[in-house]
């Protein structure tokens, strides 16, 4: 019996179609499961009981909070198979109502992830947050380093300082990795918990001597990458001291609230600078003095803060979807329960009339501004891709992109500009610079002058550049790209290019990268 098929005549034979860890019946029944397969069952139900988030555990402590709290602040979660996952607020709306009434017991909470996975509560690792015990994956192959890790990493090389360290390579990592190790200073600005992470992480490097060629690599870009922001950040701020704690948490509910944005959509800064000690406005009905805070200007130090994202694009994916749902039900983008059950056959037809349709939209200006539109790749030519698979993938993408052209508010240039962290309304946003460092440790991927978004900041597509929408029948995806103007007070700051992917996992929601 494989797991699948002990997963699957475990809910079989539970009370409610779907076992919990918290039912003694349930339990019961898995014992009984796992003796029959002379596994050792006490063992078994004992390290998923530790591992696992339950309703019960939900309860104790202060855990529904915590878990409600990283809903909203869009934080990773971590999952049992090693993986993380942010959750979409929009689509898992029923679950966080549970949550809030306090109801778990005996409830099915099913969350919606950012890319459409469909996550029960007991796919959520029980980490050092909800009272367990704090892991790290021996694979380094495999492992994948959390995003609060990310970002306190970063502070940590600021920490020891410039010219302390290289780029993380097979003949300096070890020496990096001592000269870490005997800095007083290191964990200066960061949270108790994440130290811990940190040290477990420090522990397992210490055999990467041992490691394979891949393993080594791996383990270079976990640190190259923070290395290299750190390094620019030393550059301009030779001594530097952060923030991602209570005066982080403060700053972002208040302007949340003030501005009626996310927190992520009105400043999308994962860590502060301090220049010096910010006195906090007391005005709760204007964003201008709590935007005020920031520096403008890359280097500065007239303002107390300086505000830094450490987002990089593969990190905030899914969430460019979430850009749909101010404007309709997501029964009018996604795929139904009957589209879901389609022929192939059925699938060619209405993507056809989907391509009709949307070639109609674009001659009508529906990409929301009077840009060229370049149509590119074969399946514009009337050819699909092969298997059910892709064609539901390419059904469900044309769909969301009809969607979004036919909508009277809806756009091209405010999709790009949702994905790129900007909140469209001009003013609200502070100064915001975007740092994305190199696996090799060598500087930025964008220079530091092209990574300010400035305060009050808005964007439009660039009126002398096509927009190109890709439809190839190797993939189930269909791309747009475009330019993007950064604007302030009437004037383009910069532009830079920008692409969306519409694509899709065979039935499951279609997702926005």
């Amino acid at each position: 019996m494989t797991l699948d098929e002990l997963l699957l005549e475990w809910s079989y034979r539970s009370e409610r179609g779907y076992p919990s860890l918290d039912n003694p019946s349930d339990v019961l029944i898995l014992k009984n499961l796992l003796e029959k397969l002379n596994l050792p069952s006490n063992k078994i139900i004992n390290d998923l009981e530790e591992a696992t988030l339950s309703p019960a555990q939900l309860l104790k402590r202060n855990n529904i909070e915590v878990f409600l709290s990283k809903i909203e602040n869009n934080e990773e979660f971590i999952l049992k198979d090693g993986g993380t996952a942010i959750i979409d607020p929009d689509a898992s709306a029923d679950a966080i109502n549970i949550l809030k009434s306090r109801n778990v017991e005996g409830q099915r909470i099913r969350f919606t992830d950012t890319n459409g996975n469909i996550l029960s509560l007991g796919k959520f690792e029980k980490t050092t947050e909800f009272g367990g015990a704090e892991k790290v994956s021996t694979n380094i192959e495999s492992l994948k380093v959390r995003t609060d890790v990310k970002e306190s990493l970063v502070i940590l090389m600021c920490n020891v300082g410039k010219g302390k360290l290289k780029p993380f390579d097979p003949d300096s990592f070890n020496d990096n990795m001592n000269i870490i190790e005997s800095s007083s200073n290191k964990f200066n600005d960061i949270e108790n918990k994440v130290q811990e992470y940190i040290e477990i992480l420090f522990n397992l490097m210490e055999n990467y001597q041992e490691f394979s060629t891949k393993s080594k690599r791996k383990a270079e870009a976990i640190f190259n990458n923070p290395y290299s922001i750190a390094e620019e950040i030393l550059k301009s701020y030779s001594n530097p001291r952060f923030n991602r704690g209570d005066i982080f948490n403060k700053i972002r509910s208040e302007c949340s609230n003030i501005t009626v944005l996310e927190k992520d959509k009105w400043n999308p800064g994962d860590i502060y600078l301090v220049n010096f000690e910010p006195k906090l406005p007391k005005e709760t009905d204007s964003i201008a003095p709590w935007n005020d805070l920031f520096v403008n200007n890359w280097g500065d130090t007239d303002k107390p803060l300086v505000s830094i994202s450490l987002k990089e694009q593969r990190y905030q994916p899914g969430r460019a979807k979430s850009y749909l749902v101010k404007f309709g039900e997501k029964v009018e983008y996604d795929l139904s329960k009957e589209e879901l059950e389609w022929d192939e056959e059925k699938y060619k037809i209405e993507i056809t009339k989907l391509r009709e349709i949307v070639s109609k939209l674009i001659e009508e200006g529906g990409t929301g501004a009077p840009n060229e539109v370049i149509k590119q790749g074969d399946g514009w030519d009337g050819k699909f891709p092969e298997g059910r698979p892709k064609l539901q993938g390419t059904y469900g993408a044309y769909k969301l992109l009809e969607f979004i052209l036919k909508h009277p508010d809806a756009s091209v240039a405010g999709l790009f500009a949702y994905g790129q962290s900007i909140s469209g309304t001009p003013s609200a946003n502070p100064t915001f610079f975007k740092l994305v460092g190199t696996d090799k440790g060598t500087g930025l991927k964008v220079p530091i002058e092209e990574s300010r978004y400035p305060g009050g900041s808005n964007t439009d597509l660039n009126e002398d550049s096509a927009v190109t929408i890709i439809d190839t029948i190797k993939s189930a995806n269909i791309t747009i790209k475009g330019k993007l103007d950064i604007i302030k007070d009437g004037e383009i700051e910069r532009t830079e290019e920008v692409s969306k992917t519409f694509r899709g996992d065979f039935g499951k929601p279609i997702g926005i990268v």
